[in-house]
């Protein structure tokens, strides 16, 4: 069994100067990091654990693959040429409040040769002249690696160039690691930056999912209210980007039932509310692609279930629902492009 030790306070990690019996335990915030079949790769302990107290030690064991401490909170993980597939990795976080957590990182490896194409993927379109700058832009869904690089794969496979952009970044195997995706963030967080991200990067392309923090954990407004909210969004991003920048929009995950809405809410279940909410974002999609805008609809709802590509928390994907997504992000980008042909 293979032990590392010794992580040090993370200097990226804002510490907010509260009393200390009022700060929180240590918090897991993903559980997941994919890798690939003879590589290695970097992860931030700061994506994956928060605590109000700064951690002072993590410990990483697992009887297949190494875990090693770089510099700051930067860990490196590698393993055998030959291994793929699905392993796992046991930590022990404890912070400068002797706070301990014990839990588990699910480490993905994919094989050499892993087959992403989609049978009912429309036909590729031959690559132009430039560059395909494109903001992944969202929660925690858009923060994982996973989408990304599936897409990233499709899409070079095809002969584009691509360079995403965002203020995040994330080491995985693709050469890339920039993105705008942010855990817990809601549609108004998004709101908040998207004026000076659309001017700073400038990105051609916007795949922008969000909304499931607005109603998987607590909602106290109805799926309309949500939705209007999202298209307001929506708006700013146009308003603040190239006349032909393309957002390409994608409803949110099916998440599984589970009474979450204020108690005098007509309708309480997310489940529930993720369709009606779905069901308002595709009305505000097909008005403005009425009105001859740049906007084209990326159906995860649809492509996506709940009984086969939900992790265990009922909210975020798994191995093959990341696969989904970045797939129905490829298809989305892929009609973008004939129509700008």
């Amino acid at each position: 069994m293979l032990l590392l030790a010794g992580c040090q306070t993370p200097s990226d990690i804002d510490i907010e100067d509260t009393n200390p019996s009022e700060k929180k335990p240590i918090e897991q915030i993903d559980d997941t990091i994919q890798g690939f079949q003879g590589g290695s790769v970097f992860f931030k302990l700061s994506e994956y654990y928060r605590s109000d107290s700064p951690i002072k030690s993590a410990d990483f064991y697992s009887d297949s693959v190494l875990v090693e401490p770089l510099e700051e909170d930067t860990f490196q993980v590698s393993q055998p040429e030959e291994l793929f597939g699905e392993y796992i990795i046991e930590s022990v976080v404890t912070n400068s409040e002797d706070q301990v957590l014990e839990s588990m990182i699910i480490y993905m490896i994919d094989p050499k040769e892993n087959d992403t194409t989609d049978t009912d993927s429309p036909e590729p379109v031959p690559p132009s002249d430039g560059v395909m700058v494109i903001m992944p832009l969202g929660d925690s869904m858009t923060n994982d690696s996973r989408p990304r690089v599936t897409l990233w794969n499709l899409l070079t496979d095809d002969g584009h160039e691509l360079d995403y952009v965002g203020d995040q970044h994330q080491t995985s195997s693709i050469p890339d690691p920039y993105h705008e995706g942010v855990g817990g963030i809601k549609i108004q967080g998004i709101i908040d930056k998207t004026e000076d991200l659309m001017e700073r990067h400038q990105p051609e392309y916007v795949l922008l999912m969000v909304g499931t923090n607005d109603i998987a954990w607590y909602f106290d407004e109805t799926a309309q209210e949500i939705a209007d909210r999202w298209n307001k969004l929506i708006q700013l991003i146009f308003d603040s980007s190239d006349s032909e920048t393309y957002i390409v929009a994608a409803t949110i995950p099916p998440v599984s039932s589970k009474d979450v809405g204020k108690s005098n809410f007509e309708e309480r279940d997310r489940a529930v509310l993720v369709k009606e909410f779905n069901e308002a974002v595709r009305a505000h999609i097909k008005a403005r692609k009425d009105r001859g805008e740049n906007i084209e609809p990326a159906d995860m709802e649809e492509a996506l279930h709940a009984n086969e590509h939900l992790a265990n928390d009922g909210v975020h994907l798994n191995e093959e629902g990341y696969r989904v997504m970045g797939t129905v992000y490829y298809n989305a980008v892929n009609r973008v492009l004939m129509r700008q042909n």
